[in-house]
């Protein structure tokens, strides 16, 4: 075989090879590890949720669920400013190791006050924690992968993300339900929020061992500014983050690529935000399935990203990344208004499933598209700035989604239907818009044609 065999080139560029380096494998075990705590810390919430809320208001509560859940991302620019300064397998590590101690202090907020939203402050910062960490982690993968290797390396990591994902929703929602921990005292929350507390500990000691592993490496590639730095490197740096996000949102305004992905994030937001409302208060008061039905759904959806992330990780270079970001939201959008005509906890099973493969490709092709349009030293910027962009069009949708219902109840017997289908049909509108800004001979392209 000759170096210039095709198969060569693909077997170079494949799964296997990402996963084969060492930096990027162990990488892959640390960010599964830790998104399994993330899951865990979502299933708990939502048991809580089920405890604590009335069946009238639980689309309101489970909206400003997902407002806790996103908030954080408003500090996205900032936060990836200074990680593009910071050492970022620290960085990943103090991060876990912070949400590893406060996540197990949720219980005894919610019992010691006795209202629901001191647990949702400390769930704040529990995210607030989670943007430092997906920072690092995304800044860091092009320094471990090469170039051409960027589309298979994304796509191994949410595959193999999404095992964890299936694992954390699926198993949370299991462990919360399960009424042995009744026996030793306590409820299937608390039980969900210590294993989430174990998890991320776990997460700190797998990275740790990356870290000492690839010592001689991060000596070569460490940022100037540990994690440790004092009060006034980070003064300094501050002062440099208007000139920063000013820069990037200009870029975004101005590069043709960009603004379509960015454009693109706002109808996925918006699309994730109105699922997460409207099937998680679903499950819970007229399906009447409880937090084990929606770690099935959640655990299904994940499932179908498992398919779609390995699915697009072999064939997905010789595609238009542009047009898979485009026909997947469509198709999304498609699927939320036929769900809508036969609202049932059996047909939305396999929805999630097919839904979950449709939504890996848009995923890490949006991914794939801003390693390859970001410039080098403003990444985590940039991906921070998606994350910002995506919350704030989740959390403004779940809003709107949480209220409607309410309304909707007014003048409608089946409010949580209806909104679907209204949900869907924005997105699916929006999806066809963003299409239309692709279309054209004079249009600057991305992606492979």
């Amino acid at each position: 075989m000759t170096p210039t065999d095709p198969k060569d080139g693909a077997s170079r560029n494949g799964l296997a090879a990402v996963l084969s380096r060492p930096q990027f494998s162990l990488l892959v075990v640390g960010q599964t590890v830790s998104q399994l705590g993330d899951r865990l810390h979502n299933m708990a919430l939502v048991a809580l949720v089920a405890t604590a809320a009335q069946t009238r208001t639980a689309g309101v509560e489970v909206g400003k669920m997902g407002l806790v859940f996103l908030l954080p991302t408003i500090f996205a620019p900032i936060v990836g400013a200074l990680v593009d300064r910071m050492n970022k397998r620290a960085t990943m590590i103090a991060c876990d190791l912070m949400r590893a101690m406060i996540v197990a202090l949720v219980p005894l907020v919610y019992h010691t006050f006795g209202y629901i939203w001191p647990a949702y402050v400390v769930a704040f910062f529990v995210g607030l924690f989670g943007v430092f960490f997906n920072a690092a982690k995304m800044a860091l993968i092009p320094d471990l992968v090469e170039h051409h290797q960027l589309m298979p390396a994304n796509a191994a990591l949410a595959s193999i993300g999404r095992v964890a994902t299936v694992a954390g929703l699926v198993g949370g929602g299991l462990m919360v339900d399960w009424p042995a921990w009744q026996r030793i005292g306590w409820e299937g929350y608390e039980a969900g929020f210590y294993l989430d507390s174990v998890s991320y500990a776990v997460s700190v000691v797998s990275l740790s061992i990356i870290m000492l592993l690839s010592r001689r490496h991060e000596r070569r590639h460490a940022s100037p500014h540990p994690l440790a730095e004092s009060a006034d490197v980070v003064r300094r740096e501050v002062q440099h983050l208007t000139g920063d996000m000013r820069t990037t949102f200009a870029l975004i305004r101005t590069h043709h690529g960009l603004r379509f992905v960015f454009l693109m994030v706002i109808v996925l937001g918006s699309l994730s935000g109105a699922i997460f409302v409207i099937l998680t208060a679903a499950a819970v008061t007229v399906l009447d399935v409880g937090t084990r039905g929606v770690g099935f759904l959640g655990g299904l959806l994940a499932a179908g990203m498992i398919v779609g992330s390995l699915f697009i990780g072999l064939v997905g270079s010789r595609w238009n990344k542009s047009w898979i970001m485009i026909v997947g939201c469509l198709v999304m959008g498609l699927f939320m208004m036929g769900g809508s005509l036969t609202f049932s906890y059996a047909i939305f099973l396999p929805i999630a499933f097919v839904g979950g493969a449709v939504l890996a490709p848009v995923l890490v092709s949006m991914d794939t598209l801003l390693h390859e349009l970001a410039p080098t030293d403003s990444r985590a910027l940039v991906f921070s700035t998606r994350d910002l962009v995506l919350g704030a069009a989740f959390i403004a949708f779940s809003q709107v989604v949480g209220f409607g219902v309410a309304f909707l109840e007014i003048v409608s017997d089946s409010p949580y239907a209806l909104m679907l289908f209204l949900a869907g049909l924005l997105v699916t509108i929006g999806s066809l818009g963003s299409a239309a800004t692709q279309i054209g001979p004079s249009k600057q392209r991305t992606g492979r044609p």
